[in-house]
């Protein structure tokens, strides 16, 4: 009986993994209705920007910021090459194609870092990613975010690789290094949001990597393929007005601000598994992080008392999903969004108690990174925390739990991102 309810589940899971790919390809049919920004992005800046590429690719390099796009040119250089972006209907299927290759790879990271579950549970969780709006409305409207998705996954597969030769004794392969720098590189001249990562794969080799000369020839690769990027920066400069998009959206004390936002972000991506830990736990990790929670909510008490939290109650641009259901039930309203954000930080100190190392050089300097923005949008870590949980880059008791209940996990989030998915396009299609 038992060995029947497990095949039955299989067939489920199999399901559930048809019906997300169905709903994914189906959905690009109604693109115009998707979440996000993108939709506008496309019609206001996208597409002109690539036409003109196309038609004159030293003058837009040169004068890129008539261009209107925060990020390096990266996208566009590489859009320029791209035979399949002669229409826009050819473009946007290839990047939906892109899209859909994202979540195979993210399945083959999956299954290469746990073999304790089977292929089709691993490539399940990855395929989640398909229903989350953020995600495919990037890929639908073939924005620079969706192909720097594509790239940053294939980071991650790099890496793992790299870990499995460390974790193994083995000399690390010479051309996995300048593989890493390579794809790493592209992507951050896709999206230069994505420093973090190259900050973190330094680190990493800095600090854990017991021989030296491999964190030489990784620094020495990243120098040689920063020379274009310096080199177009000097260009822009030289010229009358010159100056870096997106320098002026940046700003040391958003980091401040933006912690309460982008905390509230990590639980709520997270919130299966903190769902289901809630049966697993002990009960001296639970106190432990019971004392967490009422020191973080004592502290926020304290800068509602004083007024410094107001600002989150006047966002008309950014904040993500919780903050905007804050506003639904009650205009102004910020307090659902601190219970998300004191949430994030427990999972926060999870983070920092296991795997200190590797864990702190990731976080830091993706708080550092995306915290100096001045609209922190929801869109910036979707699902960059899927990935780096998942993938098991990000290492906690949280972590051990999702790989021994995946499956029932992945069926949550089912459900969980599916309803998100619906509720954001209500809400921005209203009837």
């Amino acid at each position: 009986m038992k060995s029947q309810n497990l095949g039955q589940f299989s067939y489920f899971k199999i399901l559930l993994l048809i019906i997300i790919i169905l709903i994914y390809f189906f959905g690009f049919n109604f693109k115009e209705y998707v979440p996000g920004g993108s939709p506008e992005d496309f019609k206001a800046f996208i597409w002109k920007n690539i036409n003109f590429f196309k038609n004159d690719l030293i003058y837009s390099l040169v004068n890129y910021k008539e261009l209107s796009d925060a990020n390096f040119p990266g996208f566009y250089l590489i859009t320029y090459i791209n035979p399949f972006s002669n229409s826009i209907i050819t473009f946007h299927l290839f990047s939906l194609i892109i899209g859909f290759l994202t979540s195979l790879i993210f399945g083959i990271v999956l299954f290469h870092q746990d073999k304790s579950n089977d292929k089709i549970t691993n490539f399940l969780a990855a395929s989640l990613i398909l229903i989350l709006p953020f995600f495919i409305s990037r890929t639908y409207w073939g924005t620079s975010a969706g192909l720097a998705w594509f790239f940053f996954i294939v980071n991650i597969y790099v890496f793992c690789i790299i870990q499995d030769e460390l974790s193994s004794n083995k000399k690390i392969k010479l051309r996995n290094i300048i593989i890493l720098s390579i794809l790493s590189s592209i992507l951050l001249y896709i999206r230069s949001s994505f420093i973090f990562l190259i900050i973190f794969f330094l680190l990493f080799f800095l600090f854990k990597v017991k021989k030296k000369e491999y964190f030489l020839i990784l620094l020495f690769c990243y120098v040689l393929l920063s020379i274009p990027g310096f080199f177009i920066i000097y260009i822009w400069l030289q010229q009358p007005d010159g100056s870096i998009t997106a320098v002026q959206f940046l700003n040391l004390k958003n980091i401040l601000f933006n912690f309460p936002i982008y905390t509230s972000y990590l639980a709520f991506y997270l919130i299966p598994v903190l769902f289901m830990s809630l049966k697993a736990i002990k009960k001296e990790i639970a106190l432990k992080y019971l004392r967490t929670f009422l020191l973080i909510s004592f502290f926020y008490l304290i800068l509602i008392y004083f007024g410094k939290l107001e600002y989150l109650s006047k966002y008309e641009y950014s904040g993500g999903a919780i903050l905007k259901l804050n506003y639904i039930l009650k205009d102004g309203n910020y307090f659902l969004l601190l219970f998300f954000s004191v949430l994030g930080c427990c999972v926060l100190v999870s983070f920092l108690e296991k795997n200190l190392l590797q864990n702190y050089f990731l976080i830091l300097p993706l708080f550092l990174v995306y915290g100096l923005t001045e609209f922190p949008f929801q869109d910036y870590f979707e699902p960059l925390i899927l990935f780096l949980f998942f993938s098991g880059l990000l290492k906690s008791d949280l972590y051990d739990l999702f790989i021994k209940q995946k499956s029932n996990i992945s069926v949550i989030y089912f459900f969980y991102f599916f309803t998100y998915l619906s509720v954001s396009i209500m809400v921005k299609n209203p009837i």
